[in-house]
């Protein structure tokens, strides 16, 4: 792999800065990252690569227009190219559209990053619609550029639509997530750009895809954010889907909503995913950007090792670290690198001892049955759901409290009472509302729907029960 180019554990010559606690560590000599150490400010850093010319993390700095550089002994930042001018109507850095000497080149909100065995830099310029290469201290225009649109073609007279993801392969082709076309283009070695996978118009093949990665095989992985999936593209327009599923669009902006399930790889839940990146053996390590977690795929199981599931920046000692909405990662000597876009950071974990490991604690039982309304898993403390010979059985406690009802029994007369503001709602044992077992009410669908309004589905490929 190219782009981002694997190496073996080396030493690292280090300061340590910790968040919040704010000191330094000085170490003399080789030494490797030792805990988290948090890089800023950036003005939402997207994209990552390992230059190992360089020995330098490059990071696309998207809204300050730039492409910048971390030297790993000294952890010093370096503008490699970008310049802004004036201010945008958000507030931000403005940024624009200028080929020629790096340090006066302009970019406009670029995002995605790779590196090429040459050291040259390739940049998905999002806002310019172009893919754009820094090398020997000039930048030029590979592909695309200003105009967005949907057009096959050699070079400038290719159109993408704001084009995120980018990765080399070890021939030197380029392969690009044109993110709003939903698919993945491809420029060869000697400009020609094709779609190599997806179809536009076609969202079930990919969706909004971001992240790219390849394998010592050549083979294509990417973060299909749309469709919370991750894909393996083993050959042109060959797609199928490693992990992640979906089962329910949002009405009002028609995208499949995403949620939070690790577990089986086939029956995994993603929340827009869009990063991606390879550890040395061959782990896919993954951003799943909406729930602030980075999750890995070891070819078994889908498992979480960085983040607690909730938007934050403070570190902790069970979950490493709390991100908001990470982006871009990428995995070299020994170390995570993630681009924590909206907390302006860039965080270096080592891949050793505690870190990087699975967290027990977000681990599904994957004996049980995983229940949803709307799309919000509910979580059973003890009795769950059960299908025996169809028939679903749910515990309606759970279920009325995720509602937002009141759930109380009436002994006396056999009740489960759900009140909800001014709506009332009883359930009646004698009449076959529900059943009694280990001491919980479990209901039926029907029971659900005639009485609370509540649509449930049984969908069998996933092991799921949905909830509307």
């Amino acid at each position: 792999m190219v782009h981002k180019k694997q190496s073996k554990s080396i030493a690292l010559i280090i300061l340590i800065l910790l968040f919040h606690t704010s000191f330094f560590i000085a170490v003399s000599g080789e030494s490797i990252v030792s805990s988290p150490t948090v890089i800023s400010p950036f003005n939402f850093p997207y994209d990552i690569a390992y230059s190992e010319k360089a020995d330098a993390l490059i990071i696309a700095d998207s809204q300050n227009h730039r492409i910048c550089s971390l030297n790993l002994k000294t952890l010093k930042i370096t503008t490699i190219a970008g310049t802004t001018k004036g201010i945008d109507r958000f507030g931000f850095p403005g940024g624009g559209y200028v080929d020629g000497e790096a340090k006066k080149a302009m970019f406009n909100r670029p995002k995605g990053i790779a590196v090429a065995e040459s050291g040259a830099i390739i940049v998905a310029d999002t806002g310019n619609h172009a893919i754009r290469q820094i090398y020997d201290g000039k930048v030029t225009t590979i592909a695309g550029g200003k105009t967005a649109g949907y057009k096959d073609g050699k070079g400038t007279k290719a159109d993408f639509q704001n084009p995120t993801g980018v990765a080399v392969d070890d021939k030197g082709n380029i392969f690009v997530s044109d993110t709003l076309n939903n698919v993945i283009r491809m420029i060869d070695t000697n400009g020609n750009v094709s779609t190599y996978a997806g179809k536009k118009g076609n969202t079930n093949i990919l969706n909004e895809p971001v992240g790219l990665v390849i394998d010592k095989d050549g083979v294509l992985y990417a973060a299909d954010g749309g469709n919370h999936q991750i894909k393996r593209i083993a050959s042109k327009d060959k797609v199928e889907t490693l992990a992640g599923i979906h089962f329910l669009k949002d009405k009002e902006s028609g995208y499949w909503v995403g949620g939070f399930i690790n577990g089986f790889p086939e029956k995994s839940y993603f929340n827009f995913p869009k990063g991606i990146a390879l550890k040395d053996d061959g782990t896919l390590l993954i951003s799943d950007t909406y729930n602030h977690v980075i999750r890995a795929i070891d070819g078994s199981k889908v498992f979480t090792v960085v983040g607690a599931g909730v938007a934050g920046e403070d570190f902790d000692n069970k979950y490493v670290s709390y991100l908001d909405g990470p982006v871009g990662i990428t995995y070299a000597k020994g170390t995570l690198f993630i681009a924590d876009q909206w907390n302006n950071r860039i965080i270096l974990i080592p891949d050793k001892g505690k870190y990087l490991t699975a967290i027990d604690a977000m681990e599904p039982k994957e004996s049980e049955l995983l229940t949803f309304i709307d799309n919000k898993e509910i979580v059973f403390p003890d009795v769950q759901p059960s299908v025996t010979e169809g028939e679903i059985r749910i515990p309606i406690r759970a279920v009325g409290e995720m509602w937002g009802a009141e759930v109380q029994w009436n002994q006396e007369e056999k009740l489960v009472i759900l009140e909800k503001g001014e709506i009332r709602i009883e359930l009646s044992l004698e009449e076959g509302d529900f059943i009694v077992l280990d001491g919980r009410s479990l209901v039926s669908p029907q029971a659900l729907k005639e009485k609370l309004g509540l649509d449930v589905k049984w969908l069998d490929e996933y092991k799921i029960i949905s909830i509307q």
